[in-house]
This record gives C-alpha cells, structure tokens and sequence, in this order.
C-alpha cells in the first residue's frame, strides 16, 4: 500500500494569525472547537518542538508531536489516529490576507482511502472554527 497521498483543505478565516493559531494550539480552545462538546472532548496540548497533543473523545482520538513550530505563520506534526500502526503527518500554514486569515492544512503520508477520510475529518472540525473565533455560540453543544 502507497502512503504517498495527502489531504489538502483550504479555509478563510475572519480573524488574525494570531488568533487562529491560539485556536489550533491551545488545549483550552482546541477542547472548545474542534469536536462537538456531546463526544466529550479531553485535550492535551504542549506547543513546543517535541511537545505533545492529542484529543480523546468517547471512543476515539488521535495524538501527536509538534515537529516544527514558526508561531503564528506555520506547524508540521506528527499524527496517529487511535488504532492505526503508522503516523502520518499535518502541516498548517497560515498567511495574514486581509483582516483575515488564510489556512491551510496538509495531511500526508496517507493512502488514496485514508486521505479522503481525513479531508471529510477536517472540513467538519474547521467548519466550527469561524463561530469559535468570531466568540458566537458554535452550536457545539
């Protein structure tokens, strides 16, 4: 099986750099976004290069490594969904365009299945990001 595959999404986004890469990094806000708050969300975040993160919810999770952080423009990490027997790897650049934000996340080192599953995975968690940066009910609950 090749694991030359990646998952490309593009996102943009009413708030600063700044904020947007609280929103990705720290555990308090991760926790408040990423996944409705019905699967029980428990996050961990250590943002430093060699730091630890992963999420936890009700029967799933994945965690990770921080391997390169350059705050707030770009981070590369390691990742493992709970279960599988390989890491793949997340990097997330964020470009200031105007008031805004322009991100994009890169899921590679995947297969063609698993690289369509992340790119479903990750249109779902950034579509609640925008509520969570604007600080209006995300309808997480």
């Amino acid at each position: 099986m090749d694991f030359d595959e990646s998952a490309v999404i593009r996102a943009g986004l009413a708030a600063a750099p700044e904020a947007v890469w609280a929103a990705l990094t720290e555990a308090g806000a991760l926790q408040r976004w990423y996944w409705p708050e019905s699967v029980h969300p428990r996050v961990k975040s250590d943002p430093v290069v060699g730091g630890r993160f992963g999420i936890d919810a009700d029967g799933m999770g994945f965690a990770g490594e921080y391997l390169e952080l350059d705050p707030p423009r770009r981070m590369v990490q390691s990742w493992r969904w709970a279960g599988d027997d390989r890491d793949s790897r997340v990097t997330i650049e964020l470009s200031p365009e105007g008031d805004g934000t322009d991100l994009v996340v890169t899921h590679d080192r995947v297969d063609a299945a698993t690289a369509q599953m992340y790119r479903a995975g990750w249109e779902s968690c950034l579509a609640r990001l925008p509520s969570y940066l604007s600080g209006a009910p995300s309808g997480n609950r």
